[in-house]
């Protein structure tokens, strides 16, 4: 009799264990059933990082319009359209776009323009378009913008101590727009641009022109190590932030001065200091790098590697006349570069 109400007691704790946690199962599953739009929306927010596209680029001091590769110049002025697609609504959430802190107004314009007057999230009368920061509320729709400023010189530029020299670097992926969500740290789209200035912009132009006189026939192809040589030195200056002293390198190639070369042994050997020669003005850039800011030192090397010239122009002209003319004109213009 004992252990039958003993079973039965057994039976009926386990039925109500059962049900407890069937009731605690029930519960939870209303309370994901109600927390779970928020959730979602809350993860969409974070991953959503490609709401910004650019539409077009315009260079106001240039007054033409960019492909969206092309870099911006460091002291001119853009307008810059983008679209902004916000793919969700989402009460009581605002969406802001900011403009780097870095840019500058043109001509004292507003930084912003809507465009999109009608688009749901715009309140007109709160809008601040004089500010780097315009804020919206998170509505579903296509919102498209156009921002106006200007790209300050000094972005491209950084002095270095102690010779306290001024290098040119590219502002590489540099941002110029963000929009970010409330609430949600990481930024749900971005615009970013190469900035380069006209110093880079001079070198990089010249670099092409030159690398190209040899495929061209301009120059003969047996100048091509040493147009090579000369191609890498000044590609090093350019990336150590000195494409003035690049662009000065790369111009003591001209067609010019590189004659069609002879074909006897000694005009070869001949050939050969030239080629010395071209070494040595590539260690001249290499200590002009180093030297910078010390005038009278570069000045002083420039001088020793014109008397190595003069001297291969005295043993040239024993030879062959015109080629000694060309040295004395890569000479003289490797003063001018200095």
């Amino acid at each position: 009799m004992y252990q039958r109400e003993l079973s039965v007691a057994k039976a009926y704790i386990n039925r109500s264990v059962c049900a407890s946690g069937m009731r605690r199962a029930v519960a939870l599953l209303l309370v994901l059933g109600l927390t779970m739009p928020a959730v979602t929306q809350l993860a969409m927010a974070q991953s959503s990082t490609n709401w910004v596209t650019l539409m077009s680029v315009t260079d106001l001091t240039g007054n033409s319009p960019l492909q969206p590769s092309q870099p911006l110049i460091a002291g001119h002025a853009y307008n810059v359209t983008m679209k902004v697609v916000v793919p969700y609504t989402q009460n009581n959430s605002d969406f802001s776009a900011s403009l780097s802190a870095a840019l500058l107004t043109y001509q004292g314009q507003l930084f912003w323009n809507v465009k999109s007057l009608h688009y749901p999230g715009y309140n007109q009368t709160t809008s601040t378009p004089g500010s780097r920061v315009l804020t919206f509320r998170q509505v579903a729709g296509t919102l498209e913008i156009s921002s106006i400023f200007e790209v300050p010189l000094s972005l491209t530029l950084y002095t270095s101590a102690p010779a306290n020299f001024t290098r040119h670097l590219t502002a590489a992926n540099f941002t110029l727009m963000t929009v970010t969500v409330t609430g949600v740290a990481a930024p749900v789209g971005q615009l970013t641009v190469n900035v380069e200035d006209q110093t880079i912009q001079t070198y990089l132009n010249t670099y092409q022109q030159k690398s190209s006189l040899v495929s061209s026939g301009q120059i003969d192809p047996a100048y091509s190590a040493i147009v090579s040589g000369i191609l890498a030195q000044a590609q090093a200056l350019y990336q150590s932030g000195l494409p003035a002293q690049g662009t000065s390198l790369l111009n003591t190639v001209q067609p010019s001065s590189f004659p069609a070369p002879p074909s006897t042994t000694t005009s070869t050997t001949l050939l050969a200091s030239v080629v010395v020669a071209v070494i040595v003005i590539i260690l001249l850039a290499v200590l002009l790098l180093r030297g910078r800011g010390k005038r009278g030192f570069s000045e002083g090397i420039v001088s020793e590697v014109q008397k190595e010239l003069a001297l291969l122009e005295v043993t040239a002209s024993k030879y062959d006349k015109a080629l000694a003319d060309r040295l004395q004109a890569l000479r003289n213009r490797l003063g001018e570069a200095d």
